[in-house]
């Protein structure tokens, strides 16, 4: 059981009663199409999770918890998917109403960003939401800070101060040891954000070797090319799990309204004053939201934002009301 605890299992039992055969239990490192790399105490095994194998219902995701057995044919497939007592979903980009289970099990979700690229507070938005959404602990990662922090990351930081964020640097080494602390002895991070940010970078600082290999950001657009290829589990020696993941283009929203009101907390809280409990914020008489941004309350961008997201949301609703009547 020495790995399987490594790998997390001692704290995921305590928030799950699952009774199950230890013998035949791993976790998922790694998803290609059709098969998983699984962690066992008896190594690392490549086990089909063709739907045509297998009784489950759910596609594996990296971080899941899974029961093998054996299969004539192939060799190992997978038997159970155990309860995810976390999950990190977006819509799925090859289909707009369906969900996407990225990565699962995990209990902080580190939102990578670097600080020498200017600030977008809408695309973090997103990413709060998502993290929000997963019943994990959002973070804010600002890496490359010793290359000073702009006025735009400091008035960020400002905006959502409720976040914990953890400013790194792999050059001087600030942050990565506080990243640590979180996660000793067996806590699962996953590193989310664009690609070029510096999440292989900060892979490697917290793994103590290279694990992830780097790429220079090309200098024309501030991009890097995409160096992790999947979403990928591995032990940091002095204690936790991390999920590095690609670079994330499409941030599409799923299922997130409760998540959305925590993200702008202070709006949803002053929206609950308003004279009408169905309130589009516009033009309604004794509307409390139109009267803090007067007051300066509430920044009115912020708010668009905010309305935007709204919008998405119930247009995606729709869709999937309108997609599950004509299923019947």
């Amino acid at each position: 059981m020495k790995l399987l605890n490594q790998l997390g299992w001692r704290h995921y039992a305590s928030k799950q009663s699952t009774m199950i055969d230890k013998a035949r239990l791993g976790r998922v490192r790694r998803v290609d199409r059709g098969e998983v790399d699984v962690l066992t105490e008896e190594g690392e095994l490549r086990v089909a999770s063709d739907s045509q194998r297998t009784t489950i219902d759910l596609a594996p995701a990296t971080g899941d918890w899974i029961t093998v057995v054996d299969d004539p044919d192939i060799g190992f497939r997978i038997e159970t998917i155990l309860p995810r007592y976390s999950s990190i979903s977006r819509r799925d980009p090859a289909e707009q109403e369906k969900e996407q289970v990225l990565v699962s099990n995990v209990d902080f979700v580190g939102i990578t960003c670097s600080v020498d690229r200017p600030a977008n507070i809408a695309k973090v938005e997103r990413f709060l939401i998502l993290a929000q959404n997963s019943d994990a602990v959002p973070l804010l990662l600002l890496t490359k800070v010793d290359q000073g922090i702009s006025e735009d990351w400091n008035q960020l930081q400002q905006e959502i101060k409720e976040i914990i964020i953890i400013q790194t640097s792999s050059f001087t080494g600030a942050g990565i040891n506080e990243v640590r602390e979180l996660l000793s002895p067996d806590k699962t991070l996953v590193l989310l954000g664009e690609s070029g940010v510096g999440k292989s970078t900060l892979v490697n600082e917290l793994v103590g070797e290279t694990i992830q290999q780097t790429t220079e950001v090309r200098s024309r657009d501030n991009k890097g090319r995409h160096t992790t290829i999947a979403r990928e589990l591995m032990l940091i020696p002095s204690g936790g799990i991390l999920i590095d993941t690609p670079g994330i283009r499409g941030i599409g929203l799923w299922d997130a309204k409760e998540a959305l009101n925590k993200v702008f907390f202070e709006i949803s809280e002053v929206a609950s004053y308003c004279r009408f409990s169905n309130c589009t914020h516009q033009v309604e008489p004794d509307c409390a939201i139109l009267a803090a941004i007067q007051q300066k309350e509430i920044d009115p961008q912020r708010f668009e934002r905010y309305l935007r997201l709204v919008e998405e949301l119930d247009e995606q609703e729709e869709r999937l009301t309108l997609q599950r009547r004509k299923s019947k």
